[in-house]
């Protein structure tokens, strides 16, 4: 069996393979070094558009981590080289970070689309790497915001330590090559829960968790002030507005075309659009993009530290790094109230949740570095955000449909 064989067929079983709709066509790209290892560039050129992976792997003896063996090579074996702690610490290394006092490392499981890798420090658990197996052309907004805001002092992020790069040949580009961000190193928080998980707890014991709420709308708020003032601003004109508008219409076609309930508002929901359109908008600048309480995290007597600024993994970088509306980060941590409350389903649920709302949208419209939210601008990335879903259940989990229906009634009401 050829190399790239034996690499496409473990690729694919993995949880971070995108292309598990298609039958995939893989080839090795490019072959390059690593610290004691050798970066393999494996690009599946099956599905709507060619999609590479950043694969390193070491060449150890037959009988090392038999249990793990991905390729087999001169002699011995290719195994992923996350497992071997020569690459890891040196890959540390690479981004700068002093490597003198780490004491070993180990991969984190469970991940969807990176792998990370957490460091020991004198014992301690200290520093954690997210290595990116999607990679694309440009550096990844989760270096670039969360760099910024860490240099910015901004407590609602942890701590950045470095980031590497690699470039890659590239036959579609004028200098014949491209260059994005392999992975990047930051603070290890002990001891933190999700806020999906705080809140969802919250919800089904009916606890009060409006203090948490309003701590978080602050953290939101801190965080765009510091990404307003370190990166681009834009005026909102025409051309973004209509871009917006068209795809609020064009997601709504689709709701309103799969479930019936969103096919009878459609004409209700239009008209907040078009009532939003006609608006005064803020200045767009860098967002989280897809802000949720799964996306923050609880640290112990240490408030919220807001993570994941990746965007969607397989969306262009270029893409990503569009500046966009502050309020759109607001209306997903809003829509994520209402989702707490619903699955946690305790007593009161749409009174906890609405309590959660208010508290989080007061404190931050006064907290430092808010953007002003005109209601019904807020009103309609609700409601986006609320047809999105109907789509996402309608297709996935039906029997979670009246969630976001819920969502829309109350945004019209």
């Amino acid at each position: 069996m050829r190399l790239t064989d034996e690499l496409g067929a473990w690729v694919a079983r993995q949880r971070w393979y995108a292309g598990k709709s298609h039958e995939p066509r893989f080839r090795i790209l490019d072959a390059q070094p690593a610290p004691e290892a050798t970066r393999y560039l494996l690009m599946d050129d099956a599905g709507s558009l060619p999609t590479l992976y950043n694969v390193p792997l070491v060449h150890l003896p037959a009988t090392d981590h038999p249990d793990a063996v991905i390729a087999h090579d001169d002699g011995g074996v290719l195994v992923d080289a996350v497992r071997h702690p020569g690459f890891t610490v040196g890959l540390l290394a690479e981004m700068g970070v002093d490597v003198s006092r780490v004491t070993g490392s180990r991969v984190l499981t469970g991940e969807q689309s990176n792998t990370s890798i957490v460091y020991d420090v004198d014992g301690e658990p200290t520093i954690i790497l997210k290595l990116f197996r999607t990679l694309h052309h440009g550096e990844n907004p989760d270096v670039t915001v969360q760099r910024v805001l860490s240099d910015a002092g901004s407590p609602y992020v942890p701590r950045f330590y470095g980031s590497l790069d690699a470039s890659w040949p590239d036959v579609g580009r004028a200098s014949g090559s491209a260059s994005g961000t392999l992975g990047f190193a930051q603070e290890f928080l002990r001891g933190v829960r999700d806020g999906w998980a705080v809140a969802l707890d919250a919800a089904r014991e009916g606890r009060d968790f409006t203090d948490a709420a309003s701590d978080l709308g602050r953290a939101v708020a801190g965080v765009h002030g510091a990404l307003g003032a370190a990166l681009e601003t834009k005026d909102a004109g025409a051309d973004e507005v209509a871009a917006t508008g068209n795809a609020w219409q064009r997601r709504l076609s689709i709701a309103a075309s799969e479930v019936p309930a969103v096919a009878e508002r459609v004409d209700a929901i239009r008209a907040v659009y078009e009532t939003a359109l006609a608006r005064p908008w803020p200045l767009l600048q860098r967002i989280h993009g897809d802000l949720h309480l799964g996306q923050v995290l609880a640290v112990p007597h240490g408030g919220w530290r807001i993570v994941d600024f990746e965007g969607e993994p397989l969306r262009p970088m270029a893409e990503r790094a569009i500046p966009d509306l502050p309020p759109r980060d607001v209306a997903g941590m809003l829509r994520s109230f209402d989702y707490a409350g619903a699955v946690g389903a305790g007593p009161d649920a749409s009174e906890w949740a609405a309590a959660c709302r208010d508290a989080f949208v007061a404190a931050y419209v006064e907290a430092p570095g808010a953007v002003a939210l005109d209601p019904v601008l807020l009103r309609a990335l609700v409601l986006d955000k609320a047809v999105y879903e109907s789509i996402y259940e309608a297709r996935n989990r039906p029997d979670w449909l009246p969630v976001p229906l819920a969502g829309i009634d109350a945004a019209l009401a």
